[in-house]
This record gives structure tokens, sequence and C-alpha cells, in this order.
């Protein structure tokens, strides 16, 4: 059997992919990187398994809940062990918990520094198994910092170096993370070359959980090559796995894709059923964080069905839920900062019997808590007032803009309208038509080319930019007709005689008599202006 592990041909291979920059040459070499590296995990050898042996020496359990400083000070203490016993893979080990620790909390120098350890123990082994896993990692921490690019090579090089060491998930992760990287640069040809050769190995050495995130992944990609029909045999297959597994979260988010490609598709119907069934299964685990996506979903699927009155309904959803997600996670960090306070007092308690010099200096840490405390309440007080105050007044400046787009779209509908009427006026006149236009203007208006569903909305709209103005208007003045309430609300927007014509699709002169039976409606004086009076209502 051949010695892959002292086989320099995945290297060379790996250094022809990266010295070359022509794209022929380039598409050779990772094909040629891409079947070796498949050979390679599917011949029958020692299989290495680095993660599965790295998770195990892990001193912390994944299941234990423990905060950053002390996850930090364990694995310190697993690292320095390992270097008194000059031990180098407990070594490299814990140099990947510090880096993992530290990435997750967000400090990325101090994880590329960790890395940079782990690195160089690895590259010293000689090994070529652990120099991919690391290098794995480094394309994580690539990614983080959305170096798509960088991530992207880092790994390819994982793939071969893991190949070269047997250990066949690695290899499989490397290159489907090597696909979703192709996919976020727009190479989708590489994305799905890359899927089919992890595919296989993922299923034969990755748990369950790992091929639904394959599929997933890759349903994404199709869905973004906007091949909506490919990728829902992937999403639904996900879906399963994930429903098997009891993994709420992830099946979650599966079906929603899965409505979201059926939207693509143009299947509204379907698309909105699934996407309701995500909000059950959302509410009845409470997985509010996966709400927010769902309703975004549904609004998108009412605005292109035309129903924006829903869409709307879903949007406020979506804003309510996210400005309420935010505020239990300020009660949270307010809930985790006061936990730490009642420890210190705990330990105070304990070194009651210490000098009066410890005595003075806990009580002063004491009284610092309680006005860090006290200052981070009124922040988040502040903060929450001003989200909220500019929250309304977003919500107040797009129901004006929406009651400005209505009038301008009825606007136009009616000048079409009036458009309409002089060409038939015309051919009537030459026809020697009898009619007259008063008789031809209620004929045409009888049309419904302004329909009662047109100044539906339109009202709708008026209510949510003037909340509570209408129904005052009709309990004052019970007796006003449609034509006059209309004339009424047209004249609050500031319309002149012209426009107000073009909006209501009739004559300046209809538009004036309409105005002299609003004012004997209102009871208005001759020393009363009529658009005075409706602008101070």
């Amino acid at each position: 059997m051949t010695e892959w592990g002292t086989n320099p041909f995945p290297l060379c291979l790996l250094g022809l992919s990266l010295a070359f920059p022509n794209r022929i040459f380039m598409k050779i070499s990772q094909v040629l990187l891409l079947l070796l590296i498949f050979l390679c995990s599917s011949f029958v050898f020692a299989q290495a398994d680095f993660k599965a042996d790295w998770k195990k020496a892990d001193p912390i359990p994944p299941e234990s809940i423990v905060d950053m400083m002390e996850k930090v000070g364990t694995h310190r203490q697993f690292l320095s062990k390992a270097t008194l016993a000059h031990d180098t893979l407990q070594q490299l080990y814990g140099w990947m918990y510090l880096f993992y620790d530290h990435i997750n909390a967000g400090d990325y120098p101090t994880a590329a520094r960790c890395l940079l350890e782990a690195e160089n123990l690895s590259k010293a082994s000689g090994n070529p198994g652990w120099q991919g896993w690391v290098l794995h990692r480094k394309g994580i921490l690539s990614l983080r910092l959305s170096r798509y690019e960088a991530a992207l090579e880092e790994y390819k090089t994982a793939a071969a170096l893991c190949g070269e060491g047997h250990d066949s998930l690695c290899v499989a992760e490397s290159l489907e993370q090597a696909s979703a990287m192709s996919r976020q640069l727009g190479d989708f040809e590489s994305a799905e070359r890359y899927f089919e050769i992890a595919m296989p190995l993922i299923e034969k050495y990755g748990g369950e959980a790992q091929l639904g995130a394959a599929l997933n992944n890759f349903g994404i990609t199709k869905s973004t090559q906007e091949r909506p029909l490919e990728a829902i045999p992937y999403f639904e297959r996900s879906i399963a796995i994930y429903h098997r597994l009891g993994k709420h979260k992830e099946e979650a988010k599966g079906l929603n894709n899965l409505a979201d490609a059926y939207r693509h598709l143009k299947l509204f119907d379907k698309a909105e059923d699934i996407a309701q069934q995500c909000v059950s299964m959302n509410q009845e685990h409470q997985i509010h964080e996966n709400l927010i996506t769902n309703y975004s979903l549904l609004q998108t699927i009412a605005a292109e069905r035309g129903n924006y009155e829903v869409a709307y309904e879903y949007l406020g959803k979506y804003f309510l839920l996210k400005d309420s997600l935010i505020g239990e996670d300020t009660k949270q960090k307010i809930a985790e900062l006061e936990v730490k306070y009642q420890s210190q007092q705990k330990e105070l308690e304990l070194e009651k019997s210490k000098s009066a010099l410890e005595t003075t200096k806990r009580s002063l840490e004491r009284r610092t808590a309680y006005i860090f405390i006290g200052l981070l309440l009124a922040a988040a007080g502040l903060w929450r007032w001003r989200l909220q105050t500019r929250h309304i007044q977003l919500e107040l400046s797009r129901n004006q803009e929406n009651l400005s787009n209505m009038t301008r779209i009825l606007m136009e509908k009616n000048r079409q309208l009036v458009e309409l009427k002089e060409q038939v006026s015309g051919q009537s006149t030459h026809a020697g038509a009898a009619s007259t236009p008063d008789d031809f203007e209620e004929n045409l208006y009888k049309q419904h080319i302004l329909t009662d569903e047109d100044w539906a909305s339109f009202k709708v709209y008026f209510e949510r930019a003037y909340p509570g103005y209408m129904q005052r208007l009709r309990n004052t003045y019970p007796t006003l007709s449609d034509a006059e309430e209309r004339l009424f609300l047209i004249i609050k927007l500031n319309l002149n005689t012209k426009e107000a014509a073009s909006m209501l699709g009739i004559s300046a002169v209809s538009v004036k008599k309409t105005r002299n039976r609003l004012r004997k409606r209102l009871e208005l004086g001759e020393d009363t202006g009529l658009e005075d009076f409706i602008h101070s209502f």
C-alpha cells in the first residue's frame, strides 16, 4: 500500500494551484488536488480523528455552563501541565482550547496569537494531519474577519494536509467550508465541485448534525444561484435529519430556507404555509431569534403577492420582536451583573474577620459595584427611551410617506381617467352625441375606474398617518356623503382644486360644486374659509 504520510504529491499539487495565476492551470490543479484528496480519504487505512480526540481531552465537558474567565483559567492550567510534560499533542490541544475561548468572546487578536502558537507546534511535529487541522481553524478566524479569499485558500490547503494525514472528517469539513467560501465569492462552479467531494466523506465519517448543516449550506448555495428547485431537496433532507435529532432551532431554520425557496418559485401559498409552520415551532420552543427571520420572510411574501396591509402587519411584528429581544438581552446582562454582585457579597460575609483595612477595601468595592450598576441601569434606560423615540418617529415618517405614495398613485390613475374622458368626449362630439357633459361625467364615474378598493386603501393609509382623524370627522358630521368626505380629506392634504380634480377623476367645475355643498354641510359662515376650517379641525 502507498505510504500517504510520506507522499509529497498533495503538497506539490497545492503549490501548483497557488503558484500559477493562469485560470486554466488553476482549474486543472484544483481538479487534480480534489481528486487526490478524495482518493487519499477513500482508501482503507487507519483513520485519524483529531477533532474527536481533542474534544475527549477537554477538561471542561461540552454541557458545562462556565463563564469566559473560568474557561480560560482551566485551559491555561491544562496547557501548563502539557508544557511541563513536554507533550506536544497536549500542548497543541491546549492552545486550540484557548483559541476557541477567545474567538467566542470576540477577542480576535488573542485568538490569533493562540493559533500562531498551535501552528508552530504542528509544523515542528511534521504531522500533516495536525497542520491541516490547525489551518482549518485559521480559515475560521479569516471567516470571522470577513477575509473570504484568505479563508478559501486556508481551507483548500487544510483539506490537502488532512488528506495526507488520513483525517477524512477534517478533509470533509475543510472542503465543505471551501464550498461555502466559493459561494460567498460568487464562484458557484467551484462551490459545487468542493461540495460533491465533501459530501460522501461527511456521510461516512461525520455525524448527522454535520451532515444536516452541510446539506442546509449547499441548499443556500443553490438558492443564491437562483436555482430554488434544486435547493429544495437539500433543505428537505436537512430538515428531516434535524427533526430526527430533536434540534428544533436548526430544523426551523431549514424550514424557513425551504419556504424562501418556494417563494422564489412564486408558490406563495406553499411558502406561506411552511413559514407559518416555522412560526408555530419557534413559538412553541421559544426560539425568538428565529421568529424575527420568519416575520421578515412572511412580510416579503405578502408584499410580493400585493397584500401590502398584511405585509405591514408582519413588518410591525418584526420590529416589535426585534426591540423586545434587545430589551431582554439588556435585562439578562443586568441580571448577570446582579448575580456577580451577590457573589461578591457572600465573599465579604466570609471575610468579616479580616483586618479593618480589608473591610474598608471590600466596602469600597461594594460601593463601586452599586455605582456601576446604577450607571448601567441609567444608560440602559436612556438607550431604550432613545430607541423607542426613534422607532415612533420612523413609523410616523413611514406612514406619511405611504400616504403620499398612495395619493400619487390615485392622482395618476385618475389623470388617466380624465384623458379617457376627453378622448371619448371628442369621439362623441364628432358622432353628434346628444348627451350632456354632466351625463357623460356621471356615466364615466359609474364605470368604477376609481374603485372602492382604491379609496379603502387610501383611508387605511390616511388613518395611519392621522390616527383617529376620520372617526372624529364622522362623529362630528355624520351626514357627510362619500364625495364630501373624500374632498374633506383631500383638502386636509393641501391639494389644490386642480390636484383634487385629478385625484377624484372629475372636472374642476365639479370640485367647486362639491366644495359649495361641503360648506353648506359644515354650516360655515361667509367669513370662514373652507381650507382654514379643515386644517384646524
